[in-house]
């Protein structure tokens, strides 16, 4: 019965948010499907329209300073989310893990711990996902300027060389450029719609490369001399890049281990003995685990810092 309860629960919580997205609707804006919204200003709405109430719940949702941001971190990992959707999603599981962590230990306390991870973990998730696609990009660079200087000395103007890299090169330089590809085509300008894709993948190589673009387009020169003059400095900076995380993963691993196995060891006290655990929850002993929370965030902290490398 302890376990049937929860279940209920959170199937309760599951389609209270499923009815809430569809009331909502989706989205039909070109900036949803072309370039994940803000960097569009005019769009155009398809025939089924949400309800004004829907249209203005989505945009107080999602038009915030907050809700443009994580906008644009969705757009960077490449998740085909709205903000509302991913916003709701973690409200759900916040009070899943709540009552779930409740009705387990027994305690409102091992509820709001859970609870708490609960919330973290999806924005853990999505930084993680954004930073592994920035890098796949950012190793890709070499190869997208390699292939733009060839069309270019082959007779292609940077447009459609542009066009070529959406075509040959695999995910995410595809998408990028593609998405791209789609801006000059609504009739936003190439300096905007580069400048749109240097904020979406927020890398140094790329603003050279577009600045470097920019500046061809007004004083005029071999644009394909220089993007390969370039495109040798990213290769052999990712090289290094590459031999040095190489050598220093280890070290990291073990560091991120060592800071994961408190919490995995309070896990399993506080499902085998909360009362044991639970005792660290209580006037004076809570400082501890608050201490020990932010001993290791600040060893982490330091950690990456002493492993960066600006080259």
């Amino acid at each position: 019965m302890t376990v049937v309860i929860p279940l209920l629960v959170m199937c309760s919580i599951i389609v209270l948010f499923y009815g809430t997205l569809y009331i909502i609707g989706p989205d039909e804006d070109v900036e949803e499907r072309l370039v994940q919204g803000h960097f569009v200003e005019h769009s155009f709405r398809s025939h089924n329209q949400p309800s004004p109430v829907s249209r203005e719940l989505g945009q107080r949702i999602g038009l915030g300073r907050y809700g443009a941001r994580l906008r644009l971190e969705l757009a960077q990992a490449g998740i085909q989310m709205k903000v509302g959707e991913f916003l709701l999603i973690n409200v759900g599981l916040f009070f899943g893990a709540l009552i779930v962590g409740s009705l387990v230990s027994k305690s409102i306390m091992g509820g709001i711990g859970l609870a708490s991870l609960a919330l973290v973990m999806p924005r853990v998730w999505l930084k993680r996902k954004k930073e592994k696609r920035i890098a796949t990009f950012q190793e890709q660079l070499p190869d997208v300027l390699n292939l733009i200087v060839g069309s270019l000395r082959a007779g292609y103007g940077l447009i459609q060389a542009m066009k070529l890299v959406a075509q040959e090169m695999p995910s995410p330089s595809r998408e990028e450029y593609e998405r791209v590809s789609n801006e000059l085509s609504l009739g936003i300008s190439l300096h905007n719609a580069l400048g749109h894709l240097v904020e979406r993948m927020e890398s140094e190589d790329l603003a050279l490369v577009v600045t470097a673009i920019n500046i061809q387009h007004e004083v005029g020169g071999n644009l394909g001399n220089i993007l390969d003059t370039i495109s040798d400095t990213i290769r052999e900076r990712v090289r290094v890049q590459g031999e040095i995380r190489t050598m220093t993963s280890m070290q990291r691993m073990t560091g991120y281990m060592l800071a994961a196995m408190p919490f995995f060891v309070a896990a399993i006290l506080m499902v085998l003995n909360p009362g044991y655990i639970m005792q660290l929850f209580v006037f004076p002993w809570i400082f501890i685990p608050i201490g020990a929370v932010v001993s290791m965030s600040l060893g982490i902290v330091f950690m990456n810092k002493l492993l960066q490398i600006d080259l």
